[in-house]
């Protein structure tokens, strides 16, 4: 055998099989590390994907669903913690509805509290926080001195505690009383005490047929008076021998239209009332009227709706209330 033979024969396929053998066992001493990470990597991700869940979920409840928007009207905002918070109160008011139906009466309350901020601002009332605190004060008896101590801040932490409000949403509240408030004060204040008011001699009937003959013998010469008294179908046109001193505002929406061109004297057709037939006759336009307390009240709350009406014309209402944020607001208010 040749010296090549002799150093490239065995000793040449051993030191082969020994580097395979090596090769072979790092191979699985790497896929085994390799796999060693990767379980890691995948309990990392799981651990990192339960507090990423557990966070987001505090987040949604702590943070984001409290502080979502369910209403905006114009620059009013109603977040579902605050509507939340006014739940309780609603729920023991009188409130016609249940569950669900409750909610979606107080998200109309909410609304029209917004309108109400709106129509306030309208009219230049003043609603910022400093009015705010000092009607608040106003309510609770107190002077508007704010610092601890006071009688002020003592009253206010005593409504606080019985409202079960915070205080931001007791402000929140507060502040659309005292626009309702202001606003009704102004509006008292434009309808004064004299105004045009019409005197009306007046017979209700059932039905046409019974107005008409009525009519007609009115017109015959028959006292319209008498028959007022005693034919009348209504008791307030039966009274004062059938004599209606009342704001053209006031009347039934077809009755005043009728009466809107009518002379002094006038003894007008039947009238199709909401729930009777009229015969009227207009007696006299008094220019300078004197309202009674309750046509003041009357009229007020007429003027009141005209203005929610034209604050709802001007502002954008937004909804955005869902079942889920219901059954979130009656879990917390409950």
């Amino acid at each position: 055998m040749t010296r090549r033979d002799r150093t490239t024969g065995l000793p040449v396929a051993r030191s082969g099989r020994r580097r395979a053998t090596r090769a072979s066992e790092g191979g699985g001493l790497l896929s085994q590390r390799t796999l060693r990470f990767g379980i890691i990597g995948v309990a990392v991700a799981a651990l990192l994907a339960v507090a990423a869940l557990l966070i987001f979920s505090w987040y949604d409840n702590n943070i984001a669903t409290p502080n979502k928007v369910v209403l905006r009207v114009g620059e009013e905002e109603f977040s579902l913690s605050y509507y939340a918070a006014r739940l309780p109160e609603f729920a023991q008011s009188g409130s016609s509805g249940t569950g669900l139906l409750v909610t979606q009466e107080l998200l109309t309350q909410l609304e029209e509290e917004g309108l109400i901020v709106a129509a306030a601002g309208e009219r230049g009332i003043a609603l910022d926080a400093r009015a705010v605190t000092e009607g608040i004060a106003l309510e609770l008896g107190a002077p508007p001195d704010t610092s601890r101590g006071s009688i002020f801040d003592a009253r206010y932490r005593d409504a606080l505690r019985d409202s079960g409000l915070s205080d931001s949403d007791y402000r929140q509240r507060a502040k659309a009383r005292l626009a309702e408030r202001e606003l009704r004060s102004g509006l008292i204040d434009d309808i004064g005490e004299t105004g045009l008011v019409l005197r009306l001699r007046v017979v209700t009937a059932a039905t046409l047929e019974e107005a008409e003959a009525v009519r007609s013998r009115i017109a015959g010469g028959e006292d319209m008076g008498t028959i007022a008294q005693i034919e009348s179908l209504h008791e307030e046109s039966r009274l004062n021998d059938g004599l209606l001193a009342i704001p053209p505002e006031l009347l039934e929406a077809a009755v005043g239209d009728a009466l809107a061109g009518a002379g002094e004297g006038t003894l007008l057709e039947a009238i199709e009332g909401e729930d009777a037939f009229w015969v009227v006759r207009l007696e006299e336009r008094d220019e300078t009227g004197a309202y009674t307390d309750r046509q003041i009240a009357e009229l007020t709350a007429l003027r009141f709706e005209e203005a929610l009406e034209a604050a709802r014309s001007g502002v954008t209402i937004e909804r955005d209330f869902t079942t889920d944020d219901a059954n979130w607001a009656i879990e917390e208010a409950g």
